[in-house]
Parts: structure tokens; C-alpha cells; sequence
């Protein structure tokens, strides 16, 4: 079989795999500039965001798998260009963020950054990873080059990101603060539950991870804050109302998740066969 037979193969299973994600997934959103040097390119739902730098750009997230040619139009409307990425980042390694990753990597010949608990899934394109390892959830294997530590800034010409480890949602979730156009933003991996929080094989610190994860989003105190998903950060009402400012919705947020994270575990800790934990 023949290196383009095998991509239109690969790439039409993955269109068929995915054919029952969400359509805000996939719908186009114009790009825009949220504060300073930090910007937009993602979709409807899927956020991506451009920091660019006097030596390149950052990309953090890339969409679904047949996203390149979107965020490459987005990049473009806003006067940069994809092949200026010089280093990638994702919020957590599931499909739906870094599917394209690999690809906008050999375009770019940008350097992939990431947390240590997400680096197994990226190099195994989805294959290890606590959400059921099925043929939906694999991409193509990403080459991580760098290890990121917590609390470690990234630095690119002028520009500066601090790495935040906020594990639970995938063991590797990563939020990144940074300031822009003069003020504190906040890119933050909001932990919700799609794993299973007692049993967990896979994941045996996962309620540790979340415990940790809340009480350290709890302290942050963001007036921008933005999420892995546009629909979590009301981000459509916020570009109609030409402000990202919302510090009080932040907490809100992070009381909500937190609130259906705590649901979830004591309704899986008294389910049928197992103990109540007091």
C-alpha cells in the first residue's frame, strides 16, 4: 500500500470515526484579537489561541484533525502566518484539541511542549489515555520535544507563558497565564469529569488530582480568563459585548465544575457494590 493511499484511508476512517461530533466542532468563527498579543483561531467551540512574539508564535490547541487549513485561514485573516509557529501547546491531550497537532508540526517544524501526564497520550496519537483507548479518540502520533514543569515560563521573543499543571480532566491538563496588551489573562483547563472517578484503573490518583487542581484554581484570581471550549467562557456574548473582562465569572465556573465533580464522585461512591465512603 502506498504512503497516499494509506493517508486518504487513515484520513476518511477518521472522517467517519467523527462524523457525530458536534457541528460548533467544526463551524468556522472569525478570528479576533482578545487582549494584546493573544488571539483567537479557533471554532465555534473549539478554542486555539495565537501568542504571537517578536521570534514566532505560540499555538496552544489545535482542533479536530482536518482543522489546518481553518486555522491557517484564521492565522492569515489576522496578518500572521501558520509557518511562524514556532512552539505548540495543548490544554489536554484528547483528539479534539490536538488532532491536527501533528500535522501543523510538520508544516511548521514548530516544537511541541508538554506536561509530563500528557506526554504518553500525544506520542501514542490517543492510544494511551484513561477515556476507553477506542478508534474515536486516536489521531496521529504527535513528537514531543520538550518536558514541561509546573510553574516553568515559556519564553519566545517578547513573549512570556507560565505553565500551570491542572490535572484531572486527562493527567496532563495544563492551564497558562500570561499577560497581554497590559492585562492578566488566564487560559484555563476547567476539570470537568469524563472519567471514571473511583476504580480507576488507568488513573489511580484521579480524585487526588481533581482535589489539587480545585483548590489551586481557586486562588487564581483572572480578570481575561478563556477555556479549552469557547461554549465554557461565553465566549460569543463576550465578543458581541466587545469585553473579556469577567473575574466573578471565572469563580463562578470553577464553583460549577466543581459542584458536578463533587455530584459525580459521591454518586459513584454509594452506587450498587460498593461502600459508602463517609
Amino acid at each position: 500500500m502506498t504512503r497516499r493511499l494509506l493517508l486518504i484511508l487513515t484520513s476518511a476512517c477518521s472522517l467517519l470515526l467523527h462524523a457525530d461530533d458536534p457541528e460548533n466542532y467544526k463551524r468556522p468563527f472569525p478570528p479576533f484579537r482578545v487582549a494584546g498579543n493573544l488571539y483567537y483561531v479557533g471554532t465555534e467551540d473549539l478554542a486555539c489561541y495565537l501568542i504571537t512574539s517578536s521570534e514566532g508564535h505560540i499555538l496552544i490547541n489545535t482542533g479536530l484533525a482536518d482543522s489546518v487549513p481553518l486555522l491557517k485561514t484564521s492565522i492569515e485573516k489576522l496578518g500572521f502566518q501558520l509557518s511562524d509557529v514556532k512552539i505548540l501547546l495543548t490544554m489536554q491531550a484528547h483528539y479534539d484539541h490536538v488532532a491536527a497537532m501533528a500535522e501543523v508540526q510538520k508544516a511548521t517544524g514548530a516544537k511541541m511542549y508538554a506536561t509530563p501526564g500528557d506526554t504518553p497520550p500525544l506520542v501514542s496519537g490517543g492510544k494511551i489515555d484513561g477515556i476507553g483507548n477506542s478508534p474515536a479518540s486516536q489521531f496521529t502520533p504527535v513528537r514531543v520535544d520538550r518536558t514541561l514543569k509546573d510553574g516553568e515560563t515559556i519564553k519566545l521573543g517578547d513573549s512570556r507563558v507560565t505553565v500551570l499543571f491542572h490535572p484531572g480532566h486527562t493527567k496532563g491538563s495544563a492551564s497558562y497565564q500570561l499577560t497581554a496588551g497590559g492585562k492578566a489573562v488566564l487560559l484555563v483547563n476547567l476539570p470537568s469529569v469524563v472519567q471514571p472517578l473511583v476504580g480507576n484503573q488507568t488513573y489511580p490518583k484521579i480524585v487526588d488530582d481533581y482535589e489539587r487542581t480545585f483548590a489551586a484554581q481557586k486562588k487564581l484570581r483572572p480578570g481575561i480568563w478563556l477555556a479549552a471550549h469557547a461554549s465554557q467562557f461565553d465566549m460569543q456574548a463576550k465578543v458581541k459585548a466587545g469585553s473579556f473582562n469577567d473575574p466573578g465569572g471565572y469563580l463562578a465556573a470553577i464553583a460549577e465544575a466543581e459542584k458536578a465533580y463533587r455530584e459525580k464522585l459521591a454518586k459513584q461512591q454509594t452506587a450498587p457494590g460498593r461502600r459508602s465512603v463517609n
